[in-house]
């Protein structure tokens, strides 16, 4: 039986309005991107780990480390803020097609998500295979005071609930458990990305009890994320930093 081929793509251009210089940004200790780097390559299952930027000083610091290919700079019009990430993820597939290399998935690992582990990518890996999907997303349990159930939208001039169930939900105990995209993972089938989609077919989902769960877009984020960095790192030490 041919097992499938997954290809860790790690986009990680230059510019950031949020964050200055996100990238390569000291966290810690480290440049951003060296976090997701790190656990690319702790994976046992990635094919292929490759980082698409538009960064010379990124893809310089990236090629240091053996096993993360870097073998294009991305072209201006897919490094804006507004570039579709469905057409990163294609350039990089067209790359490797057109160099004789082909992969049944791609593994998204935004470098913005730094707290992730490298079992994560292997169970989501694993369990994409097992069910045999198109697409996999990772999420988070939506904590009970933001769930939908209790959620009001402004319309017309009134508030209303944005979700109506039949009944009305008063206990928190009663809460149906809802999830949102955390924004660790994404894994799709090549065939599906060249439809321009990145979840969609056969959607599963790894639901990730990652307590340090990030997704670094603001200031504040960086901020947050300054605060619980090294109790991340003491916590995973044994398994990740000796």
């Amino acid at each position: 039986m041919t097992h499938p081929t997954f290809l860790g793509l790690i986009p990680a251009r230059k510019g950031s309005k949020g964050i200055p210089n996100k990238n390569l940004k000291i966290l810690d200790d480290k440049p951003l991107v060296q976090y997701t780097i790190e656990t690319a390559l702790g994976s046992g299952r990635l094919d292929c780990i490759a980082l698409s930027t538009d960064g010379k000083k990124i893809m310089d610091f990236a090629s240091q480390f053996q096993g993360i290919e870097t073998p294009f700079l991305r072209p201006p019009e897919l490094a804006t803020d507004s570039s579709p990430a469905i057409d990163v993820i294609r350039h990089a597939i067209d790359y490797y097609e057109a160099a004789g290399r082909s992969f049944d998935y791609v593994v998204l690992l935004q470098p913005t998500s730094p707290f992730r582990m490298p079992d994560v990518i292997d169970s989501a890996i694993g369990q994409i295979v097992r069910v045999q999907a198109d697409s996999l997303v990772s999420l988070g349990k939506m904590p009970d005071r933001f769930n939908p159930y209790w959620a009001y939208e402004h319309s017309s001039g009134w508030f209303e609930r944005v979700m109506q169930p039949t009944n009305m939900i008063a206990r928190r105990q009663d809460l149906p458990d809802t999830y949102y995209r955390d924004g660790e993972i994404y894994i799709t089938r090549t065939s599906l990305i060249r439809k321009g989609q990145i979840t969609g077919g056969k959607v599963t989902a790894l639901i990730n009890e990652n307590q340090f769960a990030i997704n670094l877009d603001t200031m504040e984020d960086w901020v947050q994320a300054e605060q619980i960095v090294k109790q991340w790192k003491k916590i995973t030490n044994p398994m990740y930093w000796s």
